[in-house]
Formats: C-alpha cells, sequence, structure tokens
C-alpha cells in the first residue's frame, strides 16, 4: 500500500509477487513563476583601506595580547609555553592558508582533503 502513492518508489519497483506492474506516469513539470520587477541596485562604497588595515592590526593585537596573556599564565611550565607557541604559529599560518585560498580554488582543494 505504501508503494500506491511514492512515484520514486513506483519507477524503482518493476514486479510485485511475480506480477509486472505499470510504470508510473511521469511527474509533471512545475510551472515557471513569473519574474519580479528588479529592483534598482544600489552602488556601494569603495572599501576604505585605512580602515581595513586598522581592523586587521586590532585584530591581530588583540590575539597577540590574548596569547601573551595566556602565556604569563603558564610562565613556571616550560611544556605548556613550549606547547602554546606551536598552537600560536599553527594557528596563524592555518588562518593565513585559509583565507589565502582563492575562491575558484575552494571546491578542488576542499575535494582532494575529503578524499584524503
Amino acid at each position: 500500500k505504501g508503494e500506491e502513492g511514492d512515484i520514486v518508489t513506483r519507477s524503482i519497483v518493476c514486479c510485485k509477487d511475480g506480477v509486472a506492474l505499470q510504470m508510473p506516469p511521469p511527474p509533471q513539470p512545475t510551472p515557471v513563476k513569473p519574474k519580479a520587477a528588479l529592483a534598482a541596485k544600489k552602488v556601494a562604497a569603495p572599501p576604505d583601506p585605512r580602515r581595513e588595515a586598522m581592523m586587521k592590526a586590532l585584530t591581530i593585537s588583540g590575539a597577540s595580547a590574548g596569547v601573551l596573556g595566556m602565556g604569563a599564565g603558564c610562565a613556571g611550565d616550560a611544556a605548556m609555553l613550549a606547547n602554546l607557541g606551536t598552537f600560536t604559529l599553527a594557528g596563524a599560518a592555518g588562518y593565513q592558508v585559509v583565507w589565502g585560498v582563492a575562491h575558484s580554488l575552494h571546491t578542488p582543494l576542499m575535494s582532494v582533503t575529503n578524499a584524503i
């Protein structure tokens, strides 16, 4: 009974209890929706290079201050300080690598990464 209403299942199942089943009719195409009138595009202001540089500098300064604060907390433990330094460098390198990938290379690189 459940196979009667599901077009996918009915298209796959060719016989039931040794009796050939009728193929279902193909699904009807979806009607085309009328296009809405296009609104006028807003002209975006060009990016301010000074503001972008300031935001990058503040982000890096804040992250560095946070790392230094964490380093001050583990000043007596040399192994922890070495691990923190390694983690910080790996994070900075990873950030630069990920954000440096061109948009057109993202999908091929991700497919190779997923394959690995």
